[in-house]
């Protein structure tokens, strides 16, 4: 019985209130309201500061990532990025869109509207590069960010990769020799067939095995001037 009368105490006090709202409904709306605006002028006010905190901290951002994309051999690129007044959100009421030129006299695109694939791939990296640092991420994982470049670029990359080592764990998946010279452990990932199943062996190598590997990737054979080659190109990009 005790059970009882507390759920009917309840439902009275709710039926109750329901009943004042329904009786007081314009004083009650008039309320509502003005909590309504008070919460939205404390909003626009936070907004407010953080619009402006965006857009001067915008071109501190431009300006790295420039940096980053020259160092990248993209000496032409210009990255900017556009603020605009948008729909209000958790994230505040500004529309943010990164605008990019990869190449001299070209207008500044949609990120998602222009670069190729091997400057996607710089870009990419030089993003990477600065959100690392100011997201405090610790690991970064690289799945061929090398694709379509070759030569002096892929240099670059390497040597890009390794200066980002040195603020946190870097890991890349890579078929040139000229980004895998930059690292300081390699690991060698292989298959074989045995008794009807693929079996896949992950090995750290030593030096010796690591120019090996260089000559073999860079050259697609182990020859004495091959090994020479891959030598000189190691002792070169581990004191990049």
């Amino acid at each position: 019985m005790a059970g009882q009368f507390l759920i009917f105490s309840q439902r009275r006090k709710n039926w109750s209130k329901q009943v004042q709202v329904i009786t007081h409904r314009q004083e009650y709306l008039e309320q509502m309201n003005q909590k309504v605006n008070a919460a939205k002028a404390v909003y626009d006010q936070k907004a407010g500061v953080l619009s402006a905190l965006r857009k001067k901290r915008a071109h501190e951002l431009d300006e790295a990532i420039a940096l980053n994309l020259q160092e990248l051999m993209l000496p032409n690129a210009r990255f900017h990025t556009e603020i605009q007044e948008g729909n209000a959100s958790l994230n505040g009421s500004d529309k943010v869109e990164f605008l990019i030129s990869m190449n001299k006299g070209e207008e500044l695109k949609s990120l998602s509207k222009t670069a190729s694939g091997g400057e996607l791939s710089r870009l990419m990296l030089g993003l990477k590069v600065i959100f690392t640092k100011l997201q405090g991420i610790h690991t970064v994982i690289f799945d061929e960010i090398d694709t379509g470049v070759s030569g002096p670029v892929a240099t670059a990359i390497g040597r890009k990769m390794h200066s980002l080592s040195k603020n946190c764990q870097v890991f890349s998946v890579t078929h040139l020799a000229q980004v895998a010279a930059s690292a300081q452990h390699h690991y060698l990932v292989s298959k074989s067939d045995q008794d009807g199943n693929t079996h896949t062996t992950v090995t750290l190598l030593n030096e010796k095995e690591k120019i090996k590997q260089l000559a073999l990737i860079a050259n697609g054979s182990i020859t004495p001037a091959a090994l020479k080659a891959a030598e000189e190109l190691y002792r070169r990009n581990q004191k990049a």
